[in-house]
């Protein structure tokens, strides 16, 4: 056991020591903060705060309700005209950015007019007069109706088999199965393939030749995939401390962040996939490159079999329509593939427990048949200086004794 940590030690600060590691671990921070900031600046160019005109030929708004609209401090301004002329006139001179005229059968029809100079208002001043006549038109009704009306209808679906609910508050469950992914590519696909650079090459190079001499394949192959995904995890973790520094900034310029709840049960759920997701890819990775002589030919295997462990998201649109077709639920079994199925069906609906168990004690088990079988094909194809393992020759060292 000693051994393998050396090794994992070993491993460790070599990969975070790399320069492309620290340029990549400095770059995406720097690029998440640098986008998020672009967003707050964008919105805040495309907001117009300056004042709203109406004139009320129906008799139904009243300037003085303009106080109970929510948001003091940030609303648009809204001002009452005696009519059209004095109105337009106001616009021309830039004091107001646009005028709202309800006619006298505005009750009837719900039909008003719009006037603006060059761009016309933005969504904050369309939010802003349609609550100012909301907070009117509600006016004569008991104070609690009025605000049950003024917020409007909140739906939520219920899910009896899970005791999951699906609302507005936790539209983020329709945001993190896509991050996931991108956190599974990057964590998996990216340190599976430093795993096969370094194996392929200390075999090419035959410094594997003495480092067996030292500790076994098993502890070897442990500790390369124990420093490496302690390498990736170290990055993820600057990665996600970013990306909530920046959602925390950018929590109180985009309104739907403000609702949003964090899914514990899913991190959680995914926590559990990741780690033997991780482990296969990586045992995969080793096999491969012990069984290659070059790492061009190793890149080249690596990469038909990433597709395999990409099949849902080629899948998105059927998934997105029926997340309980069968085709999923085998997807949910099929170990390399259960990782990205449960996190995609667990966002877009719900997945019966006895599923994921099933997945999740198949993925384990293969993660481990793997690494059993990648110590093998390792010690195997170590000594093949020059010489590729061939598909039969690795399926003849698994099986010898």
């Amino acid at each position: 056991m000693r051994s393998l940590w050396l090794v994992a030690k070993h491993e460790y600060r070599r990969t975070v020591m790399r320069r492309g590691f620290v340029i990549g671990t400095v770059a995406i921070p720097l690029g998440i903060i640098a986008l998020i900031a672009l967003v707050i600046v964008v919105e805040n160019m495309g907001q117009d705060r300056s004042p709203l005109g109406y004139v009320d030929h129906s008799g139904v708004l009243e300037i003085s309700r303009q106080a109970a609209l929510p948001g003091t401090g940030s609303r648009v301004e809204i001002r009452e005209y005696a009519d059209e002329e004095t109105a337009l006139a106001a616009l021309e001179r830039g004091e107001i950015q646009a005028v709202f005229v309800l006619p006298a059968d505005y009750l009837q029809t719900l039909e008003s007019d719009l006037y603006y100079l060059q761009e016309p208002p933005s969504n904050d001043v369309w939010r802003a007069f349609d609550n100012f006549v909301r907070v009117n038109l509600l006016a004569p009704l008991p104070e609690d109706l009025q605000q049950r009306l003024f917020e409007g209808p909140s739906i939520t679906v219920l899910d009896p088999s899970s005791g999951r609910d699906f609302s507005e508050a936790n539209i983020i469950n329709l945001i993190l199965p896509f991050v996931a992914t991108f956190v599974f590519f990057f964590a998996t696909m990216i340190g599976a393939g430093y795993m096969l650079g370094i194996v392929a090459n200390e075999k090419e190079n035959r410094t594997m030749e003495i480092m067996v001499t030292s500790v076994t394949p098993v502890q070897m192959i442990g500790g390369k995939a124990a420093g490496l995904l302690a390498a990736s995890l170290s990055q993820l973790g600057v990665y996600i401390a970013a990306a909530v520094i920046g959602l925390i900034v950018a929590a109180p310029y985009i309104p739907e962040l403000q609702q949003a709840a964090v899914p514990w049960d899913y991190l959680a759920i995914m926590a559990l996939f990741f780690l033997p997701a991780y482990i296969l890819m990586s045992a995969i990775m080793i096999a491969i490159g012990a069984s290659v002589t070059e790492l061009q030919q190793g890149q080249q295997v690596a990469g038909l079999l990433n597709l395999v462990f990409m099949l849902p998201i080629f899948l998105v649109p059927l998934l997105f329509q029926n997340p309980g077709h069968p085709l999923f639920v085998f997807f949910t079994f099929f170990p390399p593939t259960s990782f990205l199925t449960v996190s995609l069906r667990w966002g877009l609906g719900t997945v019966p427990m006895w599923q994921m168990a099933v997945g999740w004690l198949l993925l384990v088990a293969a993660a481990l048949l793997m690494v059993w079988a990648a110590a093998r094909v390792f010690r195997a194809g170590m000594l093949r200086y020059g010489q590729p393992l061939t598909f039969r020759g690795a399926v003849e060292a698994i099986r010898a004794r």
